[in-house]
């Protein structure tokens, strides 16, 4: 194939492996992808990505059979600690560069807000149900609030009805949500109040002064498939001015959205909101402009499904190829069950412990 190159290393990830090879005038990113074609048709050698880095070239082959990451092996390596008030570092999937875990950070380290794509059968309600979770089992319900909307009637979200951190149930009639929107607004201005009163700048120097009966919980807007209501007219403009408003000044105030759709395209996510989700957490997507969309570039469409997912966080360089951890109903049930314990502290950690 007229490609000469030098291994430097190689690694197994759950879904490819990953060769480096010494970057050359005979090996350049752009010559291995004029082969991809060829090395599929005439090798069977699926590229997934050819990634340039510091002198080498690095290409992820699709593995013949993926790996399953179970959540239990994966939060049995996590070790939270509570800052200040409540955990806000959730663990949401394996890095494939050198499985390591990946972190979404909206209090600290990341954007407050984060857009989530993919098709049918890429992992998206796994991934959002590894955020709930996560949310969940580090956080009281006092120090986390989970505001849970579902256009779909919350068929993926069943098991979450009793989540003693869930406000509001399981939000599904398009009127109610609109209704809870236009609230978070007023309860962001209502915080910016209370930080006025204490002399703070935001909701960590805030709970650091308060007792604790009068500590404020972090609250989390979960809306998965916005797009089904974003063609609506009326809920479009509501959704566009709550993002907008809550985009400037939400992480001081301690609120974090999280929406999620199969396809964002652009009739249904106006620019303004797509700049305001500043974090992308995109899996499989069906076309090179989905993803161009979604995640600002093309390489989504090549992901291989089942919580395969290319992450794109504010504040990091680059992209990162990872995996979700898959997530079974019994899990979610004792998850959603210590929730409900008086003294879950205790229970939580050996849960987290594996």
């Amino acid at each position: 194939m007229k490609l000469q190159a030098k291994l430097l290393n190689s690694s197994m990830t759950p879904n490819s492996a990953l060769l480096r090879f010494a970057g050359s005038a005979n090996l350049t990113v752009d010559q291995v992808l004029k082969k991809r074609s060829e090395l599929l048709t005439t090798f069977g050698l699926n590229v997934i990505s050819v990634r340039p880095e510091p002198g080498a070239v690095v290409i992820a082959v699709e593995r013949e059979v993926h790996q399953i990451v179970d959540i239990r092996q994966v939060w049995a390596r996590w070790n939270p600690k509570d800052v200040g008030w409540g955990n806000q570092d959730l663990l949401i999937g394996v890095r494939e560069a050198d499985g390591s875990l990946l972190f979404l950070s909206p209090g600290r380290l990341h954007a407050p807000h984060t857009l989530i794509a993919g098709s049918t059968g890429s992992g998206k309600s796994v991934l959002v149900q590894n955020i709930l979770l996560a949310i969940a089992a580090t956080n009281t319900p006092a120090q986390a609030r989970i505001v849970l909307i579902d256009p779909k009637q919350g068929v993926d979200y069943f098991a979450f009805e009793g989540l003693a951190h869930l406000d509001g149930g399981i939000i599904d009639e398009q009127e109610l949500a609109s209704q809870r929107l236009a609230e978070l607004v007023l309860e962001m201005d209502r915080r910016y109040m209370r930080f006025k009163e204490k002399r703070v700048a935001n909701i960590t120097e805030y709970n650091a002064k308060a007792p604790e009966n009068e500590r404020l919980p972090v609250i989390w807007l979960v809306h998965d498939e916005f797009a089904e209501w974003m063609l609506i007219d009326e809920y479009r403009e509501a959704v566009s001015t709550v993002v907008q408003r809550l985009g400037i000044k939400a992480r001081a105030a301690g609120i974090y959205l999280v929406f999620a759709a199969q396809r964002p395209d652009a009739n249904v996510m106006p620019m303004q909101l797509r700049a305001n989700l500043g974090n992308r957490l995109i899996l499989r997507v069906d076309s090179e402009g989905t993803s161009e969309i979604a995640l600002g570039e093309k390489g989504a469409e090549r992901l291989l499904g089942r919580g395969h997912m290319l992450a794109k966080l504010e504040g990091e360089r680059g992209l990162c190829f990872s995996q979700v951890p898959f997530v079974d109903s019994q899990f979610i049930e004792t998850i959603v069950g210590l929730t409900q314990n008086t003294t879950p502290r205790k229970d939580r950690e050996t849960v987290l412990a594996g």
